[in-house]
């Protein structure tokens, strides 16, 4: 027995010594593809030295002679910090991500070749003009750089995975601009889906389920908005020309995406593996920016706010940095892989982004020959379709061939039965793909901000606009496709020449306002177009809580400073959820639900603020009695495919339904009144609420006293590789209890929520506040990796340093990369 224990004490203290080992060697790994911060490195390629200087949340201060090294420097500086997501997001663009996951990735490749993606960003690089030429390839060179100097100290996910980073061209960057260009504007499956849903329900439900009005909308321009305040409409300027301190300037497959409609999401549920992605059921892409006038701030400036609501991922979206020199002097928020910055401020100028939602992609039903598959009907005759052939390269089996079959209008992304759909989009269309929006950054006033946005694409995004002469502005600056015919909502014949593209919307018609009356312009993705804007504009409008809840808080007469704004951004009224609470209470007393925890939550429904708090059961019980009243209308009519109604107006219907009560939703639904239908309602939502407790493992899923909100819609913020297991528990943020909802201020889901928060303060840019949800930093040893996410998850700003006194006292580290 003696010498068993010995022997066991031998092989405890052999098993605790490899275990450390293991940990110090993973640890010495990790550590030595950390970047250098301080002292000086040299960078071939540079005309002249270079500082970085970073603050104590890794924000790092780039100070040039000349644009090219600016621009290498970023590049390189970016690389230090995100170089595997740099490479990541350029192979979810290329489809290119099976090659280092295996299948389980090829569906999302599958999507990516037959868009074209990789196809469009090298056309786009090929015809660019020399300035947007020099622009890319100094970035590039700046990152390349960096992979070389690093080849033996490379990231600990290239590691894992057994690969390294090929060289990084100009198309590269291109490339990521089409990722987000794919997350803000790909609309075509709820095309499909709409069509679908109007062939069963009629015409008459569909306009009600897809109707664009609300009483609650602000529309910016085109007509009058709520407050009574007149828009401005896309001929003139509101308010007249801009206040100016001297000179304006001039500006002069064989096969398809999917087989059938229940394969819709097949592509995006591939790519929630990577957790860049939310579920489907989480798909509520929003932002908020508002803008107001110097009388309703305590400085007597304009103050702009903007926060973009993305799916969340560790590292974060969006990289915040300070470029200047060269007559750059930039700060704000970068997008890993593009060069300059998208969003932010510089000494004259501020500006913010929410996503427009226009309609920018068409689909087109393609009649093909029944004797010959790769020929297709064009105006009476046959028209040979293009076969574009693809090789996915996978890990761990042979390469994957896909033929990709293009017709006049795009490539064949759906079929179904003897019906093929080809998808049109402004993107992948010959000069759709631009790299106008970094330029942003160098203008200094209105005159010159309109000159950027004259060369921009897309993606369409309401953009509010700042400067500190006392101007507050809007525009819309995107191509947005005119049509001969239809709006594009659902999907039109291709056979025939009667459902084209006749141009884009011409740039001084598109929508812009310059100090519109009352000095607020606040946007939350809903309608902001009245009905006197001249231009047909098709648009996925969001409900438009978010925008009046903004409007309510800024017209309450205060004077505001940043730390306000900031509040505003983490407001969690939830107007909706308030409005059905009330409905609730009163048909309780009309048709008691027959559930006891129905009745009983029902009855502490009066008077409820409609604040979405974690702990909130009444949230929890209203909001999944507003989902059962949904499944309830549509499910007559849609049976077991409710999935196909995908409409960000689905709250405003229910709304609109609950106000009007007309007969036609209450024809097949079994119920002989609304009351009954939401008592009905209540009772499902307490058993999907059991049923959901149970499942996420509650210690009493059948009390509701354990029903608080934020359990339901826990936090996860996931690195791509840490899903699950050791990994998870520290490289990702999971099972964190949060406040907000869809239709708050706020706008939260499991998945899903705000991606920065920005403040800028135009009478003092020091005093403005920027902040992402994790770190600077994607490598999990850095100090930088998660040390915002407490400001982001207590909803405070950060400071942000912009002069050289500020950075003065805020430098911490400070890097010299030489010739």
């Amino acid at each position: 027995m003696k010498k068993l224990l010995r022997a066991l004490r031998v092989l405890l203290g052999v098993a605790l010594l490899l275990s450390s080992v293991t940990l110090l060697l993973g640890w010495w790994v990790v550590r030595q593809s950390l970047p250098q911060l301080y002292g000086e490195v040299r960078v071939p390629g540079l005309k002249a030295a270079v500082s970085v200087d970073r603050d104590s949340f890794g924000v790092p201060r780039i100070r040039a002679e000349s644009e090219h090294d600016l621009l290498m420097a970023q590049g390189y500086v970016v690389a230090q910090d995100r170089l595997w997501q740099m490479d990541l997001l350029r192979r979810v663009s290329a489809g290119e991500l099976a090659e280092i996951f295996g299948e389980q990735a090829l569906a999302l490749d599958r999507e990516s070749r037959i868009l074209g993606f990789r196809v469009a960003a090298e056309r786009a690089a090929a015809v660019m003009t020399a300035e947007e030429r020099a622009v890319l390839e100094s970035y590039a060179r700046g990152v390349n750089r960096y992979i070389e100097e690093r080849r033996a100290r490379l990231p600990v996910e290239f590691r894992i995975l057994g690969y390294q980073p090929r060289e990084w061209k100009p198309a590269d960057s291109l490339l990521i601009g089409l990722y987000m260009w794919n997350t803000l504007t790909s609309t075509w499956e709820k095309e499909l889906g709409r069509e679908a849903v109007a062939a069963r329900v009629g015409p008459e439900r569909e306009r009600d389920l897809y109707h664009a009005e609300s009483p609650l909308d602000h529309f910016i321009v085109g007509g009058e908005s709520p407050s009574g305040a007149s828009a401005g409409n896309a001929e003139r300027l509101e308010g007249g020309t801009p206040r100016t301190r001297g000179a304006q300037l001039d500006t002069g497959n064989a096969g398809s995406l999917s087989a059938s409609r229940s394969n819709y999401g097949i592509a995006r549920s591939a790519f929630a593996m990577l957790g860049q992605f939310a579920s489907e059921s989480e798909q509520i892409l929003g932002s908020n920016n508002w803008v107001v006038s110097g009388e309703h701030t305590q400085s007597g400036k304009p103050m702009l706010a903007n926060d973009m609501h993305l799916p969340l991922s560790v590292p974060s979206t969006w990289y915040i940095i300070q470029l200047q020199g060269a007559g750059w002097n930039v700060k704000g928020f970068a997008l890993p892989g593009v060069p300059m910055i998208i969003v932010g401020h510089n000494e004259r100028m501020a500006w913010g982004y929410t996503n427009n939602g226009a309609d920018v992609q068409d689909l087109y039903v393609e009649t093909f020959h029944p004797q010959n598959p790769k020929q297709y009907r064009v105006n009476g005759g046959w028209k040979d379709a293009e076969v574009r052939r693809e090789t996915i390269a996978v890990k761990g089996r042979a390469p994957h061939t896909l033929e990709v079959v293009v017709t006049r209008h795009g490539p064949i992304v759906h079929r179904e039965k003897n019906r093929a759909y080809a998808l049109r989009w402004v993107v992948t269309e010959p000069g759709g793909l631009s790299l106008s929006n970094p330029q942003i950054g160098r203008a200094k006033n209105w005159t010159e901000f309109l000159g950027v946005m004259r060369g921009i694409s897309g993606p369409a995004q309401n953009t509010v606009y700042a400067d500190v002469e006392g101007n507050i502005g809007y525009i819309v600056g995107a191509r947005v496709p005119l049509r001969k015919k239809g709006d594009g909502s659902m999907p039109v014949p291709g056979n025939t020449d009667e459902s084209e593209w006749t141009g884009t919307v011409p740039f001084d018609e598109l929508p812009k306002v310059l100090n519109p009356p009352g000095g607020i312009i606040g946007t939350a993705n809903a309608r902001v177009l009245g009905p006197r804007y001249a231009q047909p504009w098709n648009a996925d409008w969001a409900s438009p809580y978010r925008t009046e809840r903004i409007y309510q808080v800024l017209k309450e007469g205060r004077k505001f400073q940043p730390a306000e704004f900031i509040a505003l951004q983490a407001d969690i009224v939830s107007l909706p959820h308030k409005f059905i609470a009330e409905e609730l209470h009163r048909a309780a007393n009309t048709a008691p639900p027959k559930e006891e925890r129905a009745r009983r939550l029902a009855a502490e429904l009066k008077g409820w603020h409609g604040r979405a708090e974690a702990k909130s059961v009444l949230m929890a019980f209203v909001e999944f009695t507003r989902r059962a009243l949904l499944r309830k209308l549509l499910k007559p009519y849609l049976g077991d495919e409710i999935a196909l109604y995908d409409s960000w107006r689905a709250t405003t219907f229910v709304e609109n339904v609950l106000r009007q009560k007309p007969a036609r939703w209450l024809e097949r639904s079994g119920y002989a009144s609304y009351e009954e239908m939401l008592s009905a309602s209540m009772d499902a939502a307490v058993g999907a609420l059991e049923s959901r407790s149970r499942m996420l493992g509650f210690d009493r899923p059948a009390d509701p006293a354990e029903w608080r909100w934020g359990r339901f819609i826990a936090l996860e913020i996931l690195h791509p590789m840490a899903r699950s297991g050791f990994l998870r528990r520290h490289w990702s943020i999971a099972g964190v209890v949060q406040s907000g909802g869809s239709h708050t201020v706020k706008q939260t889901g499991t998945g899903f929520g705000v991606s920065e928060r920005f403040v800028a303060d135009l009478s003092n840019w020091d005093h403005s506040l920027m902040n992402i949800p994790t770190g600077q930093s994607g490598q999990y040893l850095s100090r930088h990796y998660d040390d915002q996410f407490e400001a982001w998850y207590q909803e405070y700003g950060l400071p942000s340093p912009f002069s050289d006194r500020a950075w003065e006292a805020a430098r911490v580290h400070s890097l010299r990369l030489v010739p």
